[in-house]
């Protein structure tokens, strides 16, 4: 079921991509957004002296393009997508050697797809209210581990076929928006993987976490 899941969601992305194009000519709203990311890993089984199965939250950031297609005549409906940097990963502490702790720092860096629907809220002022969901797919690049009190303190390239993670990362996201004069705009977002992103040889398995806050604004439209 998860191949088919992924697959369906690496055809969408193809489909999204060829489409930009057509967004252009059709003046579909296009914007910036950048901030930051606070993520961590949900993992199964968990490390022994962490009963939670989650690593600290680790400051990260995102950044790239929103874009807001309309769904129908009405002006509340639309679908949100756009690809953009997001970077995720982990910080846990764990007990290797006593008295010694090891504090292992991972960092994935990853090019995101969305695709939400939105609904608008009107609010009887220049601000409107968004609520969007839906699934995304990304693709990682570039990823490393830092490990304190180890000989090998870091490891580069996470994502190669012979390292821990996965080149690909699927799973659903939502989002919340307040929009000013269909300008400009704060974002909230929570996403979290349905797939495991760990390579099947790795011991636990993983999925990531990830809380959001960016701002976005539309750039003129001709």
């Amino acid at each position: 079921m998860y191949l088919v899941l992924a697959s369906v969601m690496r055809k969408l992305l193809i489909i999204v991509l060829s489409l930009f194009p057509l967004i252009i000519i059709a003046q579909i709203k296009t914007g910036v957004r950048g901030g930051i990311n606070l993520a961590n890993f949900v993992y199964r089984p968990a490390y022994d002296g962490d009963t939670k199965g989650a690593g600290s939250l680790l400051f990260r950031f995102n950044a790239g393009l929103q874009l807001e297609v309309p769904l129908n005549d009405n002006d509340n409906w639309f679908l949100y997508t756009g690809p953009h940097y997001s970077g995720k990963g982990n910080r846990v502490r764990a007990k290797y050697r006593i008295p010694h702790f090891d504090t292992i720092v991972t960092y994935l860096n990853y090019i995101e797809l969305p695709l939400q629907a939105g609904y608008k809220f009107n609010t009887g002022n220049s601000n409107r209210l968004v609520a969007a969901g839906g699934p995304y797919i990304a693709y990682g690049f570039k990823g490393k581990q830092i490990t304190a009190n180890s000989p090998n303190l870091t490891k580069r390239n996470l994502h190669r076929s012979d390292s821990y993670y996965k080149r690909f990362d699927w799973g659903f996201a939502v989002s919340g928006m307040i929009e000013h004069r269909e300008k400009f705009g704060i974002r909230f977002d929570y996403s979290r993987s349905i797939a495991d992103i760990s390579r099947p040889s790795y011991k636990w398995k993983y999925t990531n976490n990830v809380f959001g806050f960016s701002f976005f604004w539309y750039l003129a439209q001709k």
